[in-house]
């Protein structure tokens, strides 16, 4: 059974210098999952100039998106949106991102959930 790195009684015994090689306690870095629904099935170009606009506007917030993917056309998808270098994604950011999607003319509906420990805490829907 693999060992829980963010138990309490494990983390008091990390040095500074372990913890944030391990990313835990004040190390911990958060993210947060986006799910969209299309207007239209998206494929090709089309698809390719919404990821662009995507990933320079998550650009401009110091943010870096994974996923947003699956069979072509699609109609939904999601991905995970975390901060690009160390750190964490805020409520802001969430706000941010989903407000800027749901204006896209492409988007139907945007969600997102809340923040989650982005190297430990992810829990896939199927679960």
């Amino acid at each position: 059974m693999k060992k829980n790195p963010c138990a309490n009684c494990r983390v008091r015994r990390l040095s500074p210098r372990q913890r944030k090689k391990q990313r835990v306690a004040e190390f911990q870095e958060l993210s947060f999952e986006v799910d969209l629904v299309f207007a239209n099935p998206m494929t090709g170009e089309p698809y390719d100039d919404f990821l662009g606009a995507l990933s320079s506007f998550l650009d401009t917030r110091g943010l870096l998106a994974g996923g947003f993917g699956g069979r072509l056309p699609l109609l939904e998808t999601g991905g995970i949106v975390a901060h690009a270098e160390r750190g964490s994604a805020t409520e802001e950011d969430i706000a941010a991102v989903v407000e800027w999607l749901r204006v896209r003319p492409e988007i139907k509906d945007a969600k997102a959930s809340h923040l989650f420990d982005a190297w430990y805490g992810y829990e896939s829907k199927a679960a």
